[in-house]
């Protein structure tokens, strides 16, 4: 009985370090497709520590494209969520802290004042944990305006 537990466990440890090979090198959404969807990926991945620097950012970089791509559905009652979205060029992690609860401290690269970034990582935020079971805390450590002219005004 003993032999078939640990055979088990280490099946599904080996299972999981193929998964983190595989979002290490093609990102989340591969990882996730290959399992078969988010929940068989929740499954997979429940009692594996796979929080790296790389892997949040990777993660945050998913949500963000996710973000994104439901933006081309939105419709004029969500007008101030799309300037939030839109007003966000890019996302990079400054640096992650696992110590006692996740942190990611972000900088965000904007290219207007339109919208508020702080509204984009709210959702990210919480993608992440609707989606994965990671209770990870994004704070903007930076806004950074990417206008060569600062932020136009209208």
């Amino acid at each position: 009985m003993r032999d078939i537990i640990r055979k088990i466990l280490k099946e599904e440890t080996s299972l999981q370090k193929k998964i983190l090979s595989i979002i290490n090198k093609d990102g989340f959404k591969y990882a996730i497709s290959s399992v078969g969807g988010k929940k068989n990926f929740k499954k997979i991945m429940k009692d594996f520590d796979y929080l790296t620097k790389e892997n949040v950012e990777n993660l945050i970089q998913y949500q963000l494209d996710n973000i994104r791509k439901d933006s081309e559905d939105w419709g004029l009652g969500e007008m101030s969520e799309l300037e939030d979205i839109e007003s966000v060029e890019r996302i990079e992690l400054n640096h992650f802290d696992n110590v006692e609860k996740p942190k990611a401290y972000l900088n965000i690269y904007v290219r207007d004042n339109a919208g508020d970034p702080d509204n984009v990582t709210s959702e990210i935020q919480y993608r992440i944990k609707e989606d994965f079971d990671i209770d990870v805390v994004l704070i903007n450590f930076a806004t950074i305006d990417v206008n060569p002219f600062g932020f136009v005004q209208y």
